[in-house]
């Protein structure tokens, strides 16, 4: 065990420690200072998930995600771009657009009408033309990089970032061999839990299944933990269950019939996870969006193909669900412990809690960049 220094100094012996197996120090979910040095580090220099290329699926539609603790408005424009910008007027940096989604062929400030065209150029300020000195080229919305991978959109704060395509690595590959179907998807249900608990606690908990023997009763019925496989990459890791062959009839929890027989569940680094399932490639993505140091937006998305029936969507998004509430209440858990004051490091279990480890450590590497 180490002592962490408090207030944004990081322990030179942190790495080292990590590598045994020690865990990030209670401070770092708990204080405000780390919470925004993640912030500077982390969140706006990585690719994330915003949304499905389907909520802009015409010129005009737009909606609205958060980066971070950045607003964006994601949109497609009249070429069929798909764009991003910061969700701020240029005028007196009010919030843009309050509306979650919709269709439009401008943007206008709620506050003084200044007009943004769906290219982020400005087109209309009123009175503009009794300022001599205006030069309205200069204040375009500011534009983002937006990339998609398949139907997910992702968007960069960095204009200097490597491409998306470099994040993902392997993984399009890893996902396109389970045989789910990712061009036929479309999202059905979407759910959002505000979570008392520190993102990276959120995180963290999805990266093991150590405890799903002890805290998912369900999800052990349906998938063998006893076999569970867990696989690190560079930005990403990997974590797949055989569906127990007793439950691969009718009676399962969810009609398991189809073509995809293992459960594969990817995360993406900083927040974005990808979970596919045994049957007809019943899909869910979480993202996982920090609001402060001890609060976490959790969105959980179910996308299905065109042949999943009603009651099948239903059991199957009552399954998950039933899980996300489970560990909801285990982060919310830590969190209150984390925060004592007497607890400063734990000690993984590396054969089960490994891709807990590479995601702690790609955060140390990244706040200490």
């Amino acid at each position: 065990m180490l002592g962490e220094a408090r207030h944004g100094g990081v322990d030179p012996r942190l790495g080292a420690a990590l590598a045994e197996g020690y865990t990030l120090p209670a401070a770092w979910y708990t204080e405000p200072a780390w919470f925004a040095r993640e912030q500077e580090q982390i969140f706006r220099r990585t690719w994330q998930y915003v949304g499905l290329a389907e909520q802009v699926a015409k010129p005009g539609d737009f909606f609205t995600a958060q980066v971070g603790t950045v607003p964006i408005i994601v949109t497609r424009d009249e070429t069929g771009t798909v764009r991003a910008f910061v969700n701020v007027c240029r005028h007196r940096g009010s919030i843009l657009v309050a509306e979650e989604c919709g269709h439009g062929k401008i943007f206008q400030c709620p506050y003084h009408a200044w007009t943004y065209g769906l290219d982020g150029a400005l087109r209309a300020a009123p009175g503009m033309r009794e300022e001599a000195s205006f030069d309205r080229g200069q204040f375009s919305l500011f534009g983002l990089r937006a990339e998609l991978w398949g139907p997910f959109i992702f968007v960069n704060l960095d204009a200097a970032a490597a491409p998306l395509a470099a994040a993902l690595g392997e993984l399009p590959a890893l996902v396109a061999a389970t045989g789910a179907p990712l061009d036929r998807i479309r999202r059905r249900v979407r759910t959002v839990y505000d979570i008392a608990a520190n993102w990276k606690v959120v995180v963290d908990n999805y990266l093991e299944c150590y405890h799903c023997p002890v805290a998912h009763p369900g999800f052990t019925q349906l998938i063998d933990t006893n076999n569970y496989t867990i696989t690190e990459y560079d930005l990403f890791s990997t974590q797949g269950g055989a569906l127990r062959e007793e439950k691969q009839g009718a009676e399962s929890l969810y009609d398991t019939s189809g073509a995809v027989r293992d459960g594969f569940y990817a995360y993406l680094w900083p927040n974005f996870t990808l979970n596919i399932y045994p049957g007809q490639g019943n899909t869910s993505i979480n993202l996982f969006l920090p609001l402060g140091p001890d609060r976490t937006r959790a969105i959980f998305e179910y996308c299905f193909v065109e042949t999943v029936g009603e009651e099948e969507e239903r059991d199957f998004v009552r399954f998950i669900e039933q899980v996300q509430v489970e560990d909801i209440v285990l982060c919310e858990t830590v969190q209150r412990g984390l925060g004592t004051g007497f607890f400063d490091q734990g000690k993984l279990m590396l054969w089960q809690e490994g891709a807990l480890r590479h995601f702690q450590r790609l955060v140390h590497r990244f706040v200490t960049a």
